[in-house]
């Protein structure tokens, strides 16, 4: 729904797909901290948004090892791509879980 919207108000779909990934990692991040609390029964939001935190220092030490400068509009947004690529997976397989554990009550 999203992209439909976004694709309706920009004329180029590349950038209208890149916002709707930077979208979407809000969402997916709200879902999958809902989902965590759901299946664990406590509330793991901070844990959660610790860990996904946790994902820039390690692409600025990436970027260091491989020696390279440390950019950091670079790190945020390849950190915010590694976000989306991480929480997608992360959704179905809570999801997956979830449901599984639904049909066993």
């Amino acid at each position: 729904m999203v992209y439909m919207i976004l694709r309706k108000i920009m004329p180029k779909s590349v950038n209208t797909f890149k916002l709707v990934c930077d979208a979407g990692v809000v969402l997916w991040f709200y879902a999958c901290g809902i989902l965590l609390e759901a299946i664990v029964g406590v509330d793991v939001f901070w844990l959660l948004l610790a860990v996904c935190a946790a994902i820039f220092p390690a692409n600025a030490i990436w970027q260091r090892v491989r020696h390279e400068d440390i950019v950091y509009s670079k790190m945020f947004v390849h950190g915010w791509r590694l976000l989306f690529l991480l929480l997608v997976p992360a959704h179905l397989v809570l999801f997956t879980i979830g449901i599984a554990r639904e049909m066993m009550y």
